[in-house]
């Protein structure tokens, strides 16, 4: 099967990954890279040059990093704006009888017909994906055919962005010379890479926290219930640094990394630091109190949108991602607000891959995409096959 490469343009940085499907379902990953990325803020292209430099950097690395002997003409593309919503969206075909047998053709018709569920012109669809069968508008079932019925409803969760947003990184896409595959929705491959098939059953919730935005998908059984975004990053906390204390981006980025605590911290301990040739401090109890006022703030914003969706008791665990998930004492924060346990996703990337100090957390979205891509090559192939049988069949009886 052909390789395939997923991107991520954040808004720190450019990440990519080249990897090789297997037909057994398992992938390779063959190169990684990432690129500084200066023309995106909260998520969304304010300056389309340096993000074109940006995505070319990257792209060149991968290039490199593959013996430098494969043009990238195409990518999948991970969104991870803060505008990602979902809603889930039905639709319904009534049988030709009472009890009739439910066929292929019934189970094609009530997805047409969900599909067509009226959404906002300002908003783009990423992806339909199915939930469950009911019958009769009372029973569940997971595979409806052979089964007799009156009706059948497909219940369905669509995943849908802002549209203009959307657009504009497609567009920049094309002004790299570059053709999409597909979108993939951040979240959702976030919690594919982070994550089991047996703890998805068991109910979790994953979070990416990146510099721009937050993202999160929830898994009930083996599929999303809840997919979201919020405008809110690592680089909103900076900012608030920089207004607290008046210090340049450049040190409120630092003091966040190395003195930052996501829990307020109640022993006094001054932090010294020098910006425009003067040696200055601050009280690290003050600095946690400004970063803890902001993640509590987003952590609390996701706990209102789960629990609207009536899915707090149905999670056992919550797993964070992300540029923003190693900031110290996060997982305490996230446990005490949730009250679930919290861990820090650690994607399984190769080790000969990994450059020293790279945020390897920040790669989980690439690592869920890099699934969802599998299967599609997977399926590409097969239909590949059949189409291929069926020719020959003609050529056989036709000539």
């Amino acid at each position: 099967m052909e390789l395939s490469v997923i991107l991520e343009i954040g808004t720190s940085y450019t990440r990519g990954i080249v990897i090789q499907p297997n037909e057994n379902g398992s992938y390779k990953i063959i190169a990684m890279a990432e690129a500084v990325n200066t023309g995106v803020k909260k998520s969304e292209i304010v300056n389309k040059d340096n993000t074109i430099t940006s995505i070319k950097t990257a792209l060149k690395s991968l290039s490199l990093m593959c013996g430098g002997d494969i043009q990238i003409r195409s990518v999948n593309l991970i969104y991870s704006g803060g505008n990602i919503d979902c809603e889930q969206i039905s639709g319904m075909q009534t049988l030709q009888s009472n009890n009739a047998v439910i066929e292929h053709g019934d189970i094609h018709n009530a997805l047409q017909n969900a599909k067509t569920t009226h959404l906002q012109e300002d908003r783009f669809i990423v992806e339909d994906i199915l939930l469950d069968y009911m019958l009769n508008g009372t029973q569940r079932v997971d595979n409806p055919i052979g089964m007799t019925a009156q009706s059948i409803h497909t219940n369905l969760i669509r995943l849908h962005v802002d549209k203009n947003r959307i657009e504009n990184i497609l567009n920049t896409l094309e002004d790299c010379s570059l053709d999409y595959e597909k979108v993939y929705i951040s979240g959702l491959c976030s919690a594919l890479g982070a994550t089991t098939p047996q703890q998805r059953e068991e109910g979790v919730l994953v979070i990416n926290f990146g510099g721009g935005s937050t993202t999160w998908a929830a898994y009930v059984g083996k599929n999303p219930r809840a997919v979201g975004g919020i405008p809110i990053g690592g680089d909103h906390i900076t900012n608030d640094i920089h207004c607290a204390f008046k210090t340049t981006a450049k040190i409120s980025e630092t003091l966040k990394r190395q003195y930052g605590s996501a829990t307020i911290i109640s022993k006094h301990q001054l932090l010294e630091y020098q910006q425009d040739f003067t040696n200055k401090v601050i009280d690290q109890c003050d600095l946690s109190r400004v970063i803890n006022a902001r993640m509590d703030e987003t952590l609390r914003i996701i706990h209102e949108y789960i629990s609207r969706d009536n899915l707090i008791e149905a999670i056992t665990n919550i797993v964070i991602c992300g540029k923003g998930a190693l900031l110290n004492n996060l997982t305490t924060l996230t446990s005490n607000i949730f009250e679930r346990p919290c861990k820090i996703a650690n994607p399984p990337l190769p080790a000969n891959l990994i450059k020293p100090g790279a945020n390897t957390t920040a790669y989980v979205p690439l690592i869920g995409a890099a699934e969802c891509c599998t299967k599609e090559a997977i399926l590409e192939e097969r239909k590949k096959r059949s189409d291929n049988k069926i020719k020959k069949i003609f050529q056989k009886i036709f000539g």
